[in-house]
């Protein structure tokens, strides 16, 4: 707990500072690579660079949930959150390979829509029960539950790094009940320092804290 205290306190997060976080990527290697079978491909420009803000990708998962979850709208929040997770990173690859396996988009498809009524821990595992890799499935868990407030329990992005300064022994592949154990410490630590909080801005700390 006393190393994700030391991130707060090192970035002092603020609610504005997470929803105005960027990440850099490229629309046009999205928009290339993204598998025909799905019949849309969500509004990436043509353009070699761009960047999306933790705002956007909030306001797709906004939009996806207004529209009662109409297929296409789900589709253009799956491409932001990914496009978001992924950034120029490696992952872009796994993620595109993941969407090309018609069965496993499809339980994506049909998964994300069941997420808002089960709790945090149980939105990680059924996304990762479906072969999504952990620090995906938490994306898309933290994404759809919409922005946070303090006193809320939502999902959180997990990743090696976060997962690291929570204490967790693994630092990959976590379990629902590693998720759990997660979220516990980063709640404790923003109970300790500063009960008015989100916890997201608890976890953007903790990762911006290890850049």
């Amino acid at each position: 707990m006393n190393q994700i205290v030391d991130a707060v306190n090192k970035v002092s997060p603020t609610t504005e500072k997470v929803m105005n976080d960027s990440v850099t990527f490229s629309p046009r290697r999205w928009k290339s690579g993204w598998p025909f079978h799905l019949r849309h491909v969500p509004p990436f420009r043509d353009d070699a660079t761009a960047s999306i803000t933790r705002a956007e990708v909030f306001s797709f998962a906004a939009d996806a949930v207004a529209s009662g979850y109409d297929r296409d709208r789900v589709i253009d929040f799956i491409g932001a959150a990914f496009a978001y997770g992924a950034g120029q990173s490696q992952a872009v690859l796994p993620l595109q390979q993941f969407l090309r396996n018609k069965a496993k988009a499809a339980s994506l498809l049909k998964t994300i829509p069941t997420l808002e009524s089960k709790e945090p821990a149980a939105q990680y595992e059924a996304l990762t029960k479906i072969g999504l890799p952990a620090k995906f499935a938490s994306y898309i868990a933290y994404f759809l539950a919409g922005p946070q407030a303090a006193g809320e329990d939502k999902p959180l992005v997990i990743c090696s790094n976060r997962a690291k300064i929570a204490g967790l022994e693994k630092d990959y592949d976590w379990s629902a009940a590693d998720y759990g154990t997660y979220l516990a410490a980063v709640r404790e630590a923003r109970d300790s320092v500063d009960p008015e909080l989100p916890l997201d801005a608890v976890e953007w700390a903790m990762r911006e804290s290890v850049r």
